[in-house]
């Protein structure tokens, strides 16, 4: 099986390799960029990370403040000497709902990206809650991200990885400008195309693209999906 993927470059290799492990063939093309942003932050009771790559930069430039929690294990894993909290399930709603009570009334930190959903931004409603984007996630537009997107178009490959919303749009974007649009639909439509998480879910279903979702929202949920399909 022959599967595509959209990762930053940052992460590319480490999921090419995971793949390729469980037998799986890989076409990897990064449709973001990530770029770090400089930021300083308050004391808190909490931090909560959104993403591996908040939990790395907080972790290289000092910017914990009271206890982690983490919206799931990979993002866990730049922390392993914290005593990190994870949600349930890998999503904000999960983190809000599961964790809402335990933040009431708290001074709380929300670190991640300048994209980030709107659900944790409710917390403000129950705690003293301040957000900080780390890093900002650049659509990335060139002969690469066309050629992929072509090769999808002609369902080249027989299952493609979306792992965040704004992949999702800067893939379409791309289908957009060179014109294939409709074909792009209709493929991903026809071949195996999974989304992890439902914010992504939902952003495909936006396009009209009906995706797979794993059941842990991570990669190794997608080797799970795949191997029983």
């Amino acid at each position: 099986m022959i599967v595509a993927i959209f990762r930053p470059k940052e992460y590319a290799k480490e999921t090419e390799e995971k793949l390729r492990r469980f037998g799986f063939d890989v076409v990897s093309t990064p449709m973001i960029e990530l770029r770090e942003k400089t930021v300083r932050v308050r004391d808190a009771d909490y931090t909560i990370i959104t993403s591996r790559t908040s939990a790395e930069i907080a972790l290289k430039k000092g910017l914990i403040r009271g206890r982690i929690i983490t919206i799931g294990p990979k993002t866990a894993e730049p922390l392993k000497s914290y005593n990190v909290l994870i949600p349930s399930k890998y999503d904000s709603s999960t983190l809000y709902r599961e964790f809402a009570d335990l933040l009431k009334n708290k001074r709380v930190n929300l670190l991640r990206s300048d994209k980030g959903s709107g659900i944790l931004l409710n917390l403000s409603e129950i705690c003293d809650l301040r957000e900080y984007q780390l890093y900002e996630i650049v659509k990335i537009k060139n002969d690469s991200t066309r050629r992929i997107v072509r090769e999808i178009a002609e369902k080249r490959v027989d299952a493609a990885v979306f792992s965040s919303r704004m992949i999702v749009e800067s893939f379409m974007e791309n289908a957009e400008d060179i014109g294939i649009i409709k074909k792009v639909v209709k493929s991903l439509n026809e071949i195996k195309t999974i989304a992890i998480g439902p914010p992504t879910k939902e952003k495909l279903g936006e396009y009209g693209v009906e995706a797979l979702m794993p059941e842990k929202y991570d990669f190794d949920g997608v080797i799970e999906l795949l191997s029983s399909i």
